[in-house]
């Protein structure tokens, strides 16, 4: 894994993971435009009330301890966890990424920037009471190796919160099977199945969750074909599917594409 992680470094180094490149594989631009125009269909006013949604889960960060572990060039939230926090670190592997991201937050007291594999235990870092990990548990072959992890970096009631691809859908798992072998990503790229979900919620407890694109990933769909479709029923739908969000596990929310948790270690509960 940690062979890997450096094949992702000196990958993100290069490029966005979400972006059309010269480095990619044709498959893996061609995927990247039929993402974005899909995602269209769903407009950046619905998104935000998601963010909106993991700014309820985390709370009061006054005098909190944050890590945004992946941070790469920041995500919707990076801005309002270095604001709020009253200590913020944010690690990558890629140190481009990451110089990115500080250039984008600026000059902050609080904030402290790493640019590391956080599993080759050099970053020493612990106690922190918030972990914000976006789109980053799907990176791991053997996840089980990045839950040891963060139970040395969390505090005994932290939250962790988590976004990630979920592939149980069957169109979605036989698409994924045929885009592989082209995928010049696919060497860290495994988007959960219901063993993994039942991993996560083994060694964590989960306190929430939402499946996102359950039914809003029709209107994916229709916005490949047209953008404008899609975007008739993106909202509406991508809103009721975020209206379902509840009280632990995601195990019957497996019709979505995108799984999002609020996680707590178990071992502080039992403390």
């Amino acid at each position: 894994m940690l062979r890997t992680n450096l094949a992702q470094r000196d990958y993100y180094d290069q490029t966005d993971g979400g972006a059309i490149s010269e480095i990619n594989s044709p498959a893996t631009n061609l995927w990247r435009w039929l993402r974005a125009r899909a995602s269209a269909a769903v407009s950046d006013t619905m998104r935000a009330g998601f963010y909106a949604r993991h700014r309820e889960w985390i709370g009061d960060l006054a005098g909190k301890k944050v890590l945004e572990l992946g941070c790469g060039t920041g995500t919707a939230l990076s801005e309002y966890l270095a604001d709020h926090a009253g200590e913020y670190h944010a690690i990558d592997l890629s140190p481009v990424q990451v110089a990115q991201l500080q250039t984008r937050l600026g000059p902050r007291p609080n904030a402290r920037f790493h640019s590391g594999d956080i599993l080759d235990n050099g970053f020493t870092e612990t106690g922190f009471d918030v972990i914000y990990a976006h789109s980053v548990f799907h990176h791991f072959r053997h996840i089980e190796v990045l839950f040891d992890r963060l139970d040395t970096l969390a505090a005994p009631q932290a939250k962790i919160i988590t976004l990630d691809p979920l592939q149980s859908w069957l169109p979605a798992r036989l698409f994924r099977a045929a885009f592989r072998p082209f995928q010049t990503d696919a060497a860290w790229e495994f988007p959960f199945d219901r063993a993994t979900l039942r991993k996560i919620e083994t060694h964590f407890i989960a306190e929430r969750s939402i499946g996102l694109f359950e039914r809003a990933k029709y209107a994916l769909i229709l916005g490949m074909i047209s953008p404008r479709l899609g975007a008739r029923f993106g909202d509406a739908w991508y809103g009721a599917d975020l209206a379902r969000d509840s009280t632990g596990s995601a195990l019957r929310k497996t019709g979505a594409i995108q799984i999002s948790y609020l996680l707590r270690p178990r071992t502080g509960a039992a403390a």
